[in-house]
């Protein structure tokens, strides 16, 4: 058997089948490959002959080309196959998505590429390119493309690829962790939104509960109630952990009354005893906005004694806008910046050196009230108090911008 290196399947498409004398015994409808080997084998081709379709077996075939297809036996000879229904084809793999991780996109695939060393033939990669597509749209009169980039073959190795599901549905890109772990989750949620509910599912397994966290809080609340839905209980419960409490009280409010009880009850206890108290509030108040991750510090503690605490909690940035004093009661007193921390003496306390006048805010009031406080004062975080004062959250500027723009019978 010979195989023409840079052969693709669309290349081979409609091309006709000859027996060794030369006689034409009817034309290429599709190629069967064994789904096993790292790179899928050839084990015959489909072809379609007087309205009727049957398999030919590889050990008949004598050459692959562009132009036609040889068998090494004659027509009488050929040892026809019937086409079982689950034999796996290229027609199964071509417009399949694939995750193309470099672009933080989903990409088709558009043709794929065989290779042969004289006894066997496989697939070796897929074009997911224009010069696939055309490739395909062209057939025959496709003349190779050498004026310029843009024709140039794109190609992803097939052992990079994830095995196949039986029905073909679905081809997945087998993409490291740490290449995962560098991607913006605004560029993977870019990439889940273009996926298929299941390709959803497997896609966030691969994920480390806090990226899926992150990625999770990028995409329309409809996909991701519908992508928490398709999860396991708990690997669901692990990820809204890891979301900032805001966004994981807002993603529990669109599930029923039951799915939440249930997640909540496979979290750890603090945190959902802390998301508990969350959904009390209604939505659009600053209580339903709020986090209970913040920073407060006693107002007897020294500059130097803040530092090292701060340096024991290696808090998120977002929590690190302003440092919060409070009393021995836990109402706020003040506020004071990183700043006004780092340039005064060690030994001084942060009474002595904290703002007093602080902009606060309690947790019944509305989202309008919110955006008021941060657009007047040019915030980047607002204390949530009680009604006895004492602090009990906070809502950062990122927050803010995620409200819908709603300025009617505002005044900012």
């Amino acid at each position: 058997m010979e195989l023409l290196t840079d052969l693709y399947v669309s290349e081979l498409m409609g091309k006709p089948v000859i027996d060794r004398s030369g006689r034409r015994v009817g034309k290429v409808q599709d190629i069967i490959v064994d789904r096993e080997s790292t790179f899928p084998l050839v084990r015959g081709l489909v072809v379609r002959q007087q309205g009727e379709t049957k398999g030919i077996p590889w050990p008949d075939i004598y050459l692959l080309s562009k132009k036609f297809v040889a068998l090494q036996v004659t027509a009488q000879d050929v040892h026809y196959e019937p086409i079982v229904e689950d034999a796996y084809r290229t027609s199964m793999i071509l417009d399949r998505q694939i995750v193309d991780i470099n672009g933080a996109k989903v990409v088709r695939v558009n043709d794929i590429k065989l290779a042969g060393d004289g006894n066997v033939a496989h697939i070796v990669s897929v074009d997911v390119g224009f010069a696939g597509l055309l490739r395909r749209l062209l057939a025959g009169r496709w003349a190779g493309g050498t004026n310029g980039r843009w024709v140039r073959p794109q190609l992803i190795r097939w052992d990079v690829l994830q095995p196949l599901p039986q029905d073909g549905e679905h081809l997945a890109l087998r993409v490291p962790a740490d290449k995962l772990a560098r991607m913006h989750p605004a560029d993977l949620a870019e990439i889940v939104e273009n996926l298929s509910h299941r390709e959803r599912r497997e896609f966030f397994e691969q994920l480390d509960p806090e990226i899926a966290a992150d990625t999770l809080a990028e995409v329309e609340m409809e996909m991701q109630v519908s992508i928490l839905k398709g999860m396991d209980r708990e690997r669901a419960a692990d990820i809204l952990e890891e979301m900032e409490q805001d966004e994981a009280v807002d993603l529990l409010s669109e599930l029923t009354d039951e799915d939440s009880d249930q997640l909540l009850s496979l979290m750890d206890h603090e945190d959902a005893s802390d998301l508990r108290e969350l959904l009390e509030y209604e939505e659009g108040t600053a209580g339903s906005m709020m986090t209970t991750d913040y920073l407060a510090f006693a107002e007897e503690l020294t500059t130097d004694e803040v530092i090292q605490r701060l340096r024991e909690l290696a808090p998120d940035a977002d929590y690190v806008y302003y440092l919060y004093v409070v009393d021995s009661a836990g109402r706020l007193s003040g506020v004071l910046s990183l700043r006004e921390l780092i340039v005064n003496p060690p030994d001084r306390k942060i009474a002595e050196i904290m703002r007093t006048k602080v902009i606060s805010i309690t947790g019944e009031e509305d989202e309008k009230q919110v955006r008021r406080l941060f657009t007047k004062y040019s915030l980047l975080a607002l204390p949530v108090v009680d009604d006895s004062e004492e602090l009990i959250g906070i809502i950062t500027v990122d927050d803010v911008l995620s409200l819908p723009v709603n300025t009617r019978g505002l005044k900012m």
